[in-house]
């Protein structure tokens, strides 16, 4: 079956219309790499399955974040997704207890047979319009994927809480970890008043 015979797209239970007005409401946009990352994430979750212990881990700090904030419970805020800045489009979804879950990544050479979108993912020769990039993701859909279970060998998080205190040098408080003093006063800020 050809891909524009498929069913209607859906991505993780939406219609794409439903995913694509989400994707711009959160997103600020519609990208190719937000629908691509809605199928890594469906891949991973139809693997998955339901869980109340769910974590996720994404390797980009492009697009993929927002898609499985969009999507799953899991936020930056609640630390239940932690971002690694490894430029991978990859993501891993994972029981938080077990420490088994699913991995998926975009295919590079399901993409590469597709000029279309090769040329905005694969970065090889002239990208097309966004939306063009968009309609072409959305026609192959996880066709693009790979998914393979996975088991983490720690947490990446401390289920133990963080000592704090205040600086004695700026006064606020920072996390003792980093030593004597927050890492602004330490050199390493990241802004300059």
């Amino acid at each position: 079956m050809s891909p524009s015979e498929q069913q209607p797209v859906t991505i993780c239970g939406l219609d794409l219309p439903a995913f694509l007005l989400r994707a711009e409401e959160f997103h600020g946009h519609v990208s190719p790499g937000v629908v691509l990352g809605g199928f890594l994430l469906e891949a991973a979750w139809e693997g998955q399955g339901d869980t109340p212990y769910l974590n996720a881990v994404v390797e980009t700090v492009v697009c993929l974040p927002d898609v499985v904030q969009m999507l799953t419970p899991c936020t930056l805020g609640n630390g239940f997704m932690q971002v690694l800045d490894w430029g991978k489009f990859a993501l891993t979804l994972y029981d938080r207890q077990t420490l088994t879950g699913f991995r998926a990544w975009a295919d590079r050479q399901a993409i590469a047979r597709v000029p279309e979108i090769a040329g905005w993912f694969l970065r090889n020769g002239q990208p097309l319009p966004k939306e063009e990039v968009v309609r072409h993701i959305a026609a192959h859909g996880r066709q693009l994927a790979r998914v393979a279970p996975v088991s983490l060998p720690r947490p990446l998080k401390p289920a133990e809480k963080v000592a704090t205190g205040p600086c004695p040098q700026c006064g606020e408080s920072y996390p003792l970890r980093c030593g004597q003093r927050c890492l602004a006063c330490q050199g390493q800020a990241y802004y300059q008043g």
